[in-house]
């Protein structure tokens, strides 16, 4: 029987990552909400003496400070938390349930121009130190559309360039195939044949991932915004570069170009259509746009 909070969060996170296989970055997510939260409650106290009212008075508090996409997951964590106890019969009663998150603003991020695409990957030239390897980087964002997380986290095995297909493992560790473009092909194939193994040969044990670092290791998250930025810097771009905006630009010139949604839910390993369903309004903000300047009476 869990007796405190702090052991039922611990129950909570080894549950998330052995039955719900939620990735160790999402689960250490929750973690750090729920210790924040945790952290406001009187010292021992138990889940069954956690009261909606508490809840409140913490996503209050924190709304002072914090953004209210913050805001809305920290309350996710909570949620989540206390329905795994209340699924566990651990608490008779889930104090979170009827507690009201921030109204959140669609906030995508602003779409790469093309012009812009072609410019960083012109500075990504051959005879530059890791050229070929952020021309690949660049091309796998762009042109498959994949999460910074699934990115880094690719592997050479899950490449099938006789096919144009490389494989990923999305979020809740459910696997898709997404198509690769020719050019991102070739780029990814200058890289495997001339760069990646020097990098590799520079580090102390072999690493399976596709893209390498200098040192031979594979790379992480808070590095692909660096390079981005760095090449975002050097092609003399002002808008702040990131790998989302890679991904959003690619399913945004896919719904612009006439793909249908559920194509692009696929290819994006979206769980449900409505998270897809936002570029359509995209998609109406760019016709407007056209109406309004070219038709005579917009």
């Amino acid at each position: 029987m869990l007796c405190i909070v702090e052991d039922a969060r611990q129950a909570f996170l080894d549950f998330l990552l052995a039955e719900a296989c939620l990735s160790p970055c999402t689960a250490s997510a929750y973690e750090a909400d729920l210790k924040r939260f945790f952290a406001e409650l009187p010292k021992g106290s138990r889940p069954t003496q956690v009261r909606e009212a508490q809840i409140e008075r913490h996503l209050r508090g924190l709304s002072r400070t914090h953004a209210p996409a913050s805001v809305a997951r920290a309350l996710a964590s909570i949620r989540a938390f206390f329905r795994y106890l209340h699924a566990m019969d651990q608490i008779r009663e889930d104090p979170a349930r009827r507690v009201l998150g921030p109204e959140l603003e669609e906030n995508l991020p602003p779409c790469l121009a093309l012009a812009d695409i072609k410019t960083l990957l012109e500075h990504c030239r051959p005879d530059k130190p890791l050229g070929l390897r952020n021309r690949a980087l660049l091309h796998v964002l762009y042109a498959c559309g994949l999460r910074v997380s699934e990115t880094v986290h690719v592997c050479v095995d899950a490449l099938r360039l006789d096919f144009a297909l490389i494989r990923v493992l999305g979020k809740g560790r459910k696997e898709r195939l997404v198509p690769i473009a020719a050019a991102a092909q070739e780029s990814l194939e200058l890289y495997l044949d001339l760069e990646r193994p020097i990098l590799a040969a520079r580090a102390k044990r072999q690493c399976p991932e596709l893209f390498l670092s200098r040192n031979g290791r594979a790379l992480d998250r808070i590095r692909v915004y660096r390079i981005l930025n760095e090449l975002a810097q050097e092609a003399g771009l002002s808008i702040p570069i990131g790998p989302h905006q890679f991904r959003h630009s690619f399913a945004t010139h896919l719904v612009e170009g006439g793909a249908d949604l559920r194509s692009v839910q696929e290819l994006l390993g979206h769980a449900s259509l409505a998270t897809t369903q936002r570029y359509t309004h995209v998609n109406r903000e760019r016709l407007r746009a056209l109406h309004g300047r070219f038709h005579p009476r917009g």
